[in-house]
């Protein structure tokens, strides 16, 4: 698991997130995990980051989507 240190001596930029995770299973009253779910994905996330790179997909996706759509108006046909 997460040593709390970083590659340069500080702090690891995910260990605030396994602390709080772990405090959170020291509490957990359910054999499921699911008290504490919100805290392992936020775990993850720090660790993976696979949010923020989902997102970055959909952006791209859709910034693709409308460079391939043919441009709307500017023919005279309105209005």
């Amino acid at each position: 698991m997460s040593s709390g240190f970083g590659l340069r001596g500080g702090i690891g930029r995910c260990y605030p997130f396994w602390a709080e995770y772990k405090e959170c299973l020291k509490t957990e009253t359910r054999n499921d995990g699911l008290i504490c779910h919100p805290a392992r994905e936020d775990y993850f996330e720090c660790l993976h980051n696979r949010r923020e790179h989902e997102i970055v997909r959909a952006v791209n996706a859709e910034e693709q989507k409308q460079k391939n759509a043919p441009a709307h108006g500017g023919d005279g046909g309105g209005h």
